[in-house]
């Protein structure tokens, strides 16, 4: 799987997509596999609260943050006062909880964050993610 993952970054490469048009899902956690799209669509929509048999917890970026607008728009094609009302009905109809807002936005809140438990997710430019993430999947940012 990790060799699958290895082919399409290097094809991604070749195409020559810069890294600050792509966004990276992981992990710390060397517990899960390589995700499909709709997989990672699932969980961002809050459909899922478990992976692999797992139950997971997922971050998000604070609510100004352009890295969480750019996510959401070309994973799910929503904007953010889209995202907002979907996860307050969701909240409020008991359904499911939004993902865990980082205090700040940096990338190193976000590995702290991650750290803490072994089953936790979440996103950033895969040009920011440490060395030691462990890519679930790969949002890649469409020009206009």
């Amino acid at each position: 799987m990790r060799c699958l993952l290895f082919f399409i970054l290097n094809f991604l490469v070749s195409l020559q997509v810069s890294a600050t048009d792509l966004y990276a899902v992981f992990t710390l956690s060397s517990d899960f596999e390589p995700l499909t799209k709709s997989k990672v669509i699932m969980l961002f929509r809050g459909k899922t609260k478990y992976l692999q048999g797992k139950k997971i917890e997922l971050s998000d970026w604070p609510q100004n943050n352009n890295i969480r607008h750019e996510f959401y728009q070309e994973l799910l094609g929503k904007d953010l006062a889209q995202m907002n009302a979907y996860w307050a009905r969701l909240s409020f109809s008991g359904k499911a909880r939004p993902p865990k807002e980082i205090d700040n936005g940096s990338v190193e809140s976000l590995v702290e964050w991650l750290a803490v438990k072994r089953f936790r997710i979440g996103y950033a430019p895969i040009d920011l993610l440490p060395a030691n993430a462990n890519v679930l999947y790969i949002v890649k940012k469409e020009k206009p």
